[in-house]
């Protein structure tokens, strides 16, 4: 009879909970209707001299987003250092980690939407002196009380969106962590590719230091050697003493640079480069040996509210704004929380089983905001500007994707032209310093000519191998901007999840 009438009560708990949820469900939402804002951007790229050919879809090159890394960066040794920094970047680690920790706050959150059953026992053994009780006599009084039962503890009945804004809040914070961790990558990525390409193209520009040093040294013997037969005078010397030490003091300037681009390489892949890696690339390394990276299409600004994931986060953050204003405006209304036990209780434990030992309670508390002092108003004042403020900077986050993209559209097409323009001016050079050096050794000019050609050559050499880093890296940052580094064939978010999963158990490991 006992078991039977238990089996009751559980199902009458049951069924109240399902009450409780469909009730919550069916309340209302406090929320504003949300419209994405507008976005205040062109309809088009900007076009003119400075931006060359518009990359679009007629040209058929695939679309940014839809290039993997893998494949946009084909050199097979930027492909591992890439690899190594998206498992032990820390940057990444962190932003991995903020996943998982605004993940496990929807969670617990959205757990307040739905009542908390508790299972509860208990005992209570006492002994007083039978005078307390009013009983006559020395002897004194046991009483045991023995309970046990299911429980609802402090729910609060959503009628007016209170806890449901506040889960929406925390979803949209978790989506927003989420994107902020994907565009940490897609920036980590294509930061990699820079840093790789600016050391190897700082290994050519030493080089050719050296090889000016070397050049410049066997000057300064000629012209010692012409000296000492009264051929040349001692400005002559000097002048090519000056133009050595030039090249010297220019060599340690670079020696430093590149030991500052391994540096910086090694703290974005969070390891020791291993001598492997860096033995695949030669004795020489050289902007020569890399392999270059495709085209894409640019596709219309619109695709970057898509695509972009800091555009993505903004939005979010918007609708956590948006979410937090239905948080507001539900503390105007009376807010109902619900107490509820039931089971058996006894002073023995055969009384706890036995008849008529059903025990329950249940404690409605319903609260009424009625004199604040203005403070729910200022809340909900302040939950409005924070949204307004929020509308503003995600405007703010997709005009400045547009002028990224909008300035690596032109680099990519200027850049281009002025590596060309310095690989002529590199051959004119050459040709100059050639024809000076003959005139000097020939008695007709001075060795003055030649100390400004043999300067402007080793400019315009240099120079033109910064300009054609400069056009590999506006290729590089043109992807990123575009939104590349995640297929839109893969979900974003699954991959981000899946990410977020193999670099904590490598962290663990």
């Amino acid at each position: 009879m006992v078991i039977k009438r238990n089996k009751v009560f559980i199902k009458s708990l049951q069924g109240a909970v399902v009450s409780l949820m469909l009730i919550s469900v069916a309340a209302c939402n406090m929320s504003p209707e949300y419209k994405r804002p507008d976005a205040s951007i062109a309809r088009d790229w900007p076009i003119g001299p400075s931006y060359g050919p518009p990359l679009t879809q007629g040209a058929k090159l695939p679309q940014a987003y839809n290039v993997g890394w893998k494949v946009f960066f084909r050199d097979p040794v930027l492909s591992q250092l890439i690899a190594m920094s998206l498992s032990n970047n820390r940057n990444l680690r962190e932003a991995i980690e903020n996943i998982t920790a605004s993940h496990a706050s929807y969670i617990r959150q959205r757990g307040e939407i739905f009542p908390t059953i508790d299972a509860n026992a208990g005992a209570s053994y006492q002994t007083s002196p039978g005078k307390t009780f009013g009983v006559g006599g020395a002897r004194s009084v046991h009483s045991n009380s023995l309970s046990t039962g299911l429980g609802i503890s402090n729910y609060e009945i959503d009628l007016f969106d209170h806890v449901r804004s506040l889960t929406r809040a925390a979803r949209e914070s978790y989506l927003a962590q989420q994107e902020n961790t994907i565009s940490v990558q897609i920036s980590l990525i294509s930061e990699v590719a820079n840093t790789y390409m600016a050391w190897l193209a700082d290994m050519d520009s030493l080089r050719t230091i050296q090889q000016s040093i070397q050049n410049r040294q066997s000057n300064l013997n000629l012209i010692k050697g012409m000296h000492r037969y009264g051929q040349q005078n001692a400005q002559a010397v000097a002048q090519a003493v000056e133009l050595l030490q030039e090249a010297k003091s220019q060599e340690q300037v670079y020696l430093n640079t590149v030991a500052n681009d391994m540096n910086s390489l090694t703290l974005l892949v969070g390891q020791p480069i291993p001598a492997s890696v860096l033995q695949s690339v030669g004795p020489n390394p050289s902007l020569d040996q890399f392999v270059s990276m495709p085209e894409v299409a640019s596709g219309l600004p619109s695709d970057l509210l898509e695509r972009r994931p800091d555009i993505r986060q903004a939005e979010h953050l918007l609708k956590e704004a948006n979410a937090n204003i239905g948080y507001a405006r539900a503390a105007f209304f009376p807010s109902i929380q619900l107490t509820t036990s039931g089971g058996t209780a006894g002073s023995t434990f055969a009384q706890m089983f036995g008849p008529y030992s059903a025990a329950w309670s249940v404690m409605p508390k319903i609260t009424v905001p009625l004199l604040d002092e203005g403070q729910n108003l200022a809340q909900l004042r302040t939950a409005k500007a924070k949204a307004r403020a929020a509308a503003a900077h995600y405007q703010y986050v997709v005009q400045t994707a547009f002028k990224e993209v909008a300035d690596s559209l032109s680099a990519r097409a200027t850049l281009k032209e002025k590596w060309g323009a310095d690989i002529e001016n590199v051959k004119a050079s050459q040709k100059d310093y050639q024809l000076s050096f003959a005139r000097f050794k020939n008695g007709i000019d001075s060795y003055l000519s030649t100390l400004v050609a043999q300067r402007t050559l080793l400019t315009a050499k240099v120079s033109a191998i910064q300009s054609r880093l400069q056009y590999m890296q506006s290729l590089s940052t043109l992807y990123k901007t575009l939104g590349g580094g995640w297929s839109a064939d893969t979900d974003y978010q699954s991959s981000a999840i899946n990410t977020a999963s193999t670099t904590s158990s490598i962290v663990k490991k």
